[in-house]
């Protein structure tokens, strides 16, 4: 399979190796050395929390209790869309498109309409290249390897391959859904950090919690830069969160040597996907028009055999 292939490919690119595991201590600039990130990968690592077999990773913090708690948030009935608008264009060469990475949808349409019956046909192909960082995506657990590493040690040659795509870890195994409480973090143009969170905890009265989806703002849409800051890998762990995204691929400072940091530990150490460009500015407007930052977050990936993520379209209830 094509797409499949390419995805894989992808994957593969993105592969580092560890450094030296011993500890080290955040430099005053507040950037995370190599030597810290290695430790921090291997000492706050989930691998076999949940066993040896496991294909789920931190979604196993998302338990029927965690759900019902989040159904209970649900007071006024607005649902929002935390998904990016999507460009379509129709192309006769969908190879090339796929090639220069662009356009966001390449498809074929084809329509029949008889007028003396009015009756006919609508009918139409979409090929979608999702990850990168225009489409909003679900990372699955197999796309990223570190030290040729996926989540719980599994060796990437044996998860993943061209010619098969994801044997293990792959899209297929959310296919009956994800629900929980989201947490609308809104912090532009920031590289956030430790003490922005605790600080935004404390002003909204929020605490970060197990089994949560987490989501930052960065303010993307409005001409802003941000992200996750690698000084929050700690964090990530101690909350014990399930998942976690942002309206940009969630990288928001440097770790030497290291191509995609939060991407890494997330995925690889922890179990935790990943949802990539998300549309948040909707969502950040609700929030504010509410003064509620939490709400019953539902996402619905499609269940496809040997699949290294998914384009989703995620919903926020209120």
């Amino acid at each position: 399979m094509r797409v499949i292939a390419l995805l894989c490919g992808l994957v593969a690119t993105t592969m580092v190796a560890f450094g030296t595991n011993a500890s080290a201590q955040v430099d005053p600039g507040g950037e995370v050395s190599r030597q810290q990130y290695d430790a921090w990968m291997s000492e706050l690592s989930n691998w076999g929390r949940w066993g040896a077999d496991d294909q789920l990773g931190a979604l196993n913090l998302i338990t029927p209790a965690k759900r019902v708690a989040a159904a209970r948030l649900v007071e006024e009935g607005r649902t929002v869309s935390m998904a990016r608008a999507m460009t379509i264009q129709t192309l006769d060469n969908p190879d090339e498109a796929s090639a220069n990475r662009a356009p966001v949808l390449v498809g074929s349409v084809r329509s029949v309409f008889d007028i003396d019956t009015n009756g006919g046909y609508f009918w139409e192909r979409y090929e979608i290249e999702y990850h990168g960082s225009l489409v909003s995506h679900l990372d699955a657990l197999c796309h990223v390897a570190y030290n040729g590493k996926v989540y719980n040690g599994l060796p990437f040659e044996d998860v993943a391959s061209k010619e098969d795509g994801c044997t293990q870890l792959g899209v297929v195994n959310l296919k009956d859904g994800l629900v929980t409480r989201g947490i609308l973090v809104d912090l532009p143009g920031k590289a956030v950090r430790p003490e922005d969170i605790e600080a935004w905890e404390a002003e909204t009265g929020i605490t970060i919690s197990s089994g949560d989806a987490l989501f930052l703002r960065t303010g993307r849409d409005v001409g802003q830069r941000g992200g996750y800051h690698p000084s929050l890998i700690p964090f990530f762990k101690e909350r014990d969160i399930a998942l976690l995204g942002s309206d940009v691929p969630q990288e928001g400072g440097r770790v030497e040597g290291v191509t995609v940091p939060i991407h890494f530990f997330a995925l690889v150490s922890l179990g935790v996907h990943l949802f990539d460009n998300l549309g948040l500015e909707d969502l950040a407007r609700t929030a504010n028009e509410l003064n509620r930052w939490e709400f019953m977050f539902m996402a619905s990936p499609h269940g496809v055999p040997h699949g290294a993520g998914a384009a989703l379209n995620p919903i926020a209830v209120f």
